[in-house]
């Protein structure tokens, strides 16, 4: 038996590593199914604006309990919304902000200057990140 992949799984989209790191395991969890799952994204691959009406579809509940049937749609809420990483609209909706996440075919490259624009270091020398022995301030420092 040939174990296909979830039809409704699709990678277009990744949770940035500095995301991953400040969020609990549940809400990176909810985060991630909302990249993923196609219930929750709009008709470009994009994570959709959710209702926080319940009963609208897409609603953001809906989300939390695809992820974790044992969450808390406000706890969950409530943690995006402190660390900045969703915008409640005065419509009823919440959107997912585009910093949260990034290209899901990223390589290795890709991730690195994620990374390093997360850090606020993109177009920075090698040196000003990771002083080594041939670093111009440290030559400087060892001829004084």
């Amino acid at each position: 038996m040939s174990t296909a992949p979830m039809d409704w799984m699709v990678t277009r989209w990744q949770i940035t590593e500095l995301v991953e790191t400040l969020l609990s395991p549940a809400a990176c969890d909810v985060v991630q199914t909302w990249l993923g799952d196609r219930r929750f994204l709009d008709k470009q691959g994009d994570p959709a604006m959710l209702s926080l009406i319940e009963t609208e579809k897409p609603a953001f509940q809906r989300l939390v309990q695809a992820a974790n049937q044992y969450l808390e749609a406000d706890d969950v809420l409530m943690e995006l919304a402190r660390l900045g990483l969703v915008e409640q609209l005065a419509t009823g909706r919440v959107m997912l902000r585009r910093s949260t996440y990034g290209p899901g075919n990223a390589g290795p490259v890709d991730r690195r200057r994620s990374t390093l624009a997360s850090r606020g270091m993109l177009g920075r020398r090698h040196t000003d990140i990771n002083p080594g022995s041939d670093s111009p301030v440290k030559n400087r420092e060892k001829s004084s």
